[in-house]
């Protein structure tokens, strides 16, 4: 019964939301629900709707209008596009995952429709918004401005990537004078870059012009909507112009983040080898669109606070989740790891005998605790294995 008290204690130490987020380390909200990967480049990612997770003491959401289609890959998708971007600055963007079905929680609706009055669920989708203002509220504070990229995936017809600006198809098909002469820019998602680089750029050269998103991934080979080659649907064309996290974490309701939605065919998500690829194109497109404008700060200025060592009291594992490969690097061996699930049971014991071990899980989809012990410390890591 210690051995439980103290490792239970140490979970709740780890859920806390006042703590000091370290770039590059995984945290999870306070029932596990939703993860967040902490980020050192003015840049914000998240997936609401890639979970897997359908845990029994959630009920099915049960509203009217309510969607339980899971965006496939997404979860994926986020956590390959994370790795594109780390891979060309050496810093990471700000990630955070709805692990949970949608069935379970809809992370891209206001609360009551999202949880559907249960309290588990109104706690992760909780710790998800909040996830994503600390991170908004840390970009703001040390460098002003940034971007938040809401990540989904589509099943329309057209294989184009759809981009939401909370501008409707209908507005789209406005001219440029009229997009220009309206209100359109200032109850857009990217309200703060059109008033803010407006001496540059117009708003609709920002919405579908060669400044735009769209030709950033036009220019990596990937079709969009709304861009140069193709700046709006036509009538009777499916198109998703944005929703909840775009409208609330975008700057049309104030504030120096701007927000698009990204909405993914299927060709680009479904097999691994394509997705991959198009996270590398998608990693640049982030990247070079944030550079088109600088937003008064040089993405090279994050390697400063990056993570390039470990302490010797830790051990890391990834990846995580895992379909079940996992590799631990720990600085203390020879010694074991206990794999511990949801309950506490043991359920293996994994021998280290060196500063990297790789292996090979044939576990259930779920939650589980890697618990190292010594002398000297008890070392806890969650662990999700979702296949």
């Amino acid at each position: 019964m210690k051995f439980k008290l103290a490792f239970w204690v140490l979970l709740v130490g780890h859920f806390s939301f006042g703590q000091t987020y370290v770039p590059g380390q995984v945290y999870f909200g306070a029932n596990g629900y939703i993860e967040y990967l902490a980020g050192n480049l003015p840049i914000v990612l998240s997936a609401p709707h890639g979970g897997y997770l359908e845990p029994d003491r959630i009920p099915d959401r049960d509203c009217s209008g309510c969607v339980y289609i899971r965006d496939s890959y997404t979860q994926e998708l986020i956590r390959e596009t994370t790795e594109a971007i780390f891979e060309e600055t050496g810093c990471y963007p700000h990630s955070v995952i709805n692990l949970l079905h949608r069935k379970k929680l809809d992370a891209n609706r206001s609360i009551e429709t999202a949880a559907d009055g249960n309290p588990i669920a109104e706690e992760s989708w909780q710790n998800f918004h909040d996830f994503i203002d600390g991170a908004k509220r840390k970009i703001e504070e040390k460098v002003g401005a940034g971007l938040y990229f809401d990540l989904h995936g589509h099943g329309h017809t057209i294989q184009r990537i759809e981009l939401g600006y909370l501008i409707s198809g209908t507005n789209l098909r406005r001219s440029d004078d009229e997009l220009l002469s309206g209100t359109f820019a200032e109850n857009s998602s990217i309200a703060h870059a059109a008033d803010h680089f407006s001496n540059n750029f117009n708003f609709a050269e920002l919405l579908r012009g060669t400044v735009s998103f769209g030709n950033r991934l036009e220019e990596q080979g990937y079709a969009a909507i709304p861009s140069s080659n193709d700046p709006f649907p036509n009538a009777g064309e499916s198109y998703f112009s944005g929703g909840y996290n775009t409208r609330r974490h975008g700057s049309e309701a104030g504030g120096n983040i701007d927000g698009i939605q990204i909405e993914c065919n299927q060709d680009i998500r479904f097999v691994e080898a394509t997705r991959k690829e198009f996270a590398k194109g998608l990693a640049i497109a982030i990247l070079e669109y944030y550079k088109s404008f600088h937003y008064d700060w040089d993405l090279g200025n994050c390697k400063s606070t990056a993570v390039t060592n470990y302490s010797e009291d830790e051990f890391y594992v990834f990846p995580n989740p895992s379909s079940g490969a996992l590799n631990i690097i720990t600085p203390n061996f020879p010694s074991q790891i206990k794999l511990l699930d949801a309950f506490g049971k043991v359920v293996e014991i994994i021998p280290v005998f060196e500063e990297k071990t790789s292996i090979s899980l044939e576990v259930p989809i779920g939650f589980y605790f890697l618990v190292q012990q010594s002398d000297r410390l008890l070392k806890v890591e969650k662990l999700i294995v979702a296949k």
